[in-house]
């Protein structure tokens, strides 16, 4: 006389379940990652305008707008961090500082915010872009 063994493997209700997690985790990664993304572009410029200008101090503020907005228009970087730009001028270095925050729609009335923070500095371009500051 055989025992019966007992049947293994998934629910259909447990399969559903699992199918909605996975779900739930894709729709979460196509809101996070855009934001990410593009933050990684504005770190992008900030190295190529440190790489491409061996003295970032005699660069105009204007020469400096210029050459990012000209990475943002190749790299299609369409957030609000493109106009966030500070300038800011010192003895001897010049700190190019690109603060921003993005609000991405979640799920009905839940918003997801990314705060964004990247500075570079002239006399520390290898440092680019943590905040060396507050």
């Amino acid at each position: 006389m055989q025992l019966k063994q007992p049947q293994r493997g998934i629910t259909t209700l447990g399969f559903v379940f699992l199918i909605l997690i996975g779900v739930f985790f894709v729709f979460t990664a196509f809101k996070v990652v855009p934001p990410y993304a593009e933050n990684r572009y504005i770190v992008s410029a900030l190295k190529s305008l440190a790489r491409n200008n061996d003295d970032l101090f005699s660069v105009s503020s204007t020469d400096i707008r210029t050459q990012l907005t000209k990475f943002y228009t190749v790299n299609n970087v369409r957030t609000e961090g493109r106009k966030n730009l500070d300038i800011d001028r010192r003895a001897s270095r010049v700190i190019i500082t690109i603060a921003y925050e993005t609000r991405v729609d979640f799920f009905h009335n839940i918003d997801l915010v990314f705060s964004f923070n990247n500075q570079l500095d002239s006399s520390a371009p290898e440092q680019c872009c943590t905040p060396l500051e507050e």
